[in-house]
């Protein structure tokens, strides 16, 4: 079985902190992975949208609220659809090129894993196939490692912690 790690990404936001998962074997998490991949000029202003949504709007102003997530099986993804003000700038996620998939556990916790350019009807189909099959598989052992209290969600209730208080956890 494959083993990762549940990691911390970003927990700089005053009401939202964001983790990513890491195979054992990799130098670099999914979560990077797909900003990395995507902060070009073919996606420039779909990934500059994105960001903001996430790390202003999520991170500091209303927490990861249940409808910002479209829901993939056991994983969700961003962005939502409709428009969103984010200070004075407003953001229409009507055909959005680009899904972040991810994992939302609470408003104030949420794991990033990776993504894809949306080139077809589904998540299932197209570039963003093979990255919606790795997030539910994450979500599902994250999942089933909370359900069986292998890992929980620290009084702050913004982070994970294994069962014996390490913030180290391979799954």
């Amino acid at each position: 079985m494959n083993t990762f790690a549940l990691e911390i990404f970003d927990n700089e936001g005053s009401i939202c902190s964001f983790y990513t998962v890491r195979w054992e074997d990799s130098d670099i998490s999914e979560a990077d992975r797909f900003f990395d991949n995507y902060n070009n000029a073919k996606h420039n202003r779909a990934y500059q949208e994105l960001a903001v949504f996430i790390f202003k709007k999520i991170a500091d102003e209303t927490g990861a609220l249940e409808d910002y997530f479209r829901f993939e099986n056991s994983a969700q993804a961003l962005p939502p659809s409709g428009k969103y003000d984010i200070g004075e700038l407003t953001i229409n996620y009507a055909n959005f090129p680009l899904r972040l998939y991810c994992l939302r556990i609470s408003d104030q916790l949420v794991v990033l894993f990776n993504g894809g350019e949306k080139t077809a009807g589904t998540a299932q189909g197209g570039k963003t196939s093979m990255a919606f099959i790795e997030a539910n598989g994450f979500a599902k052992r994250i999942l089933e490692a909370w359900a069986q209290n292998d890992i929980y969600v620290a009084p702050s209730g913004r982070e994970f912690r294994y069962y014996n208080n390490n913030t180290e956890i391979l799954l």
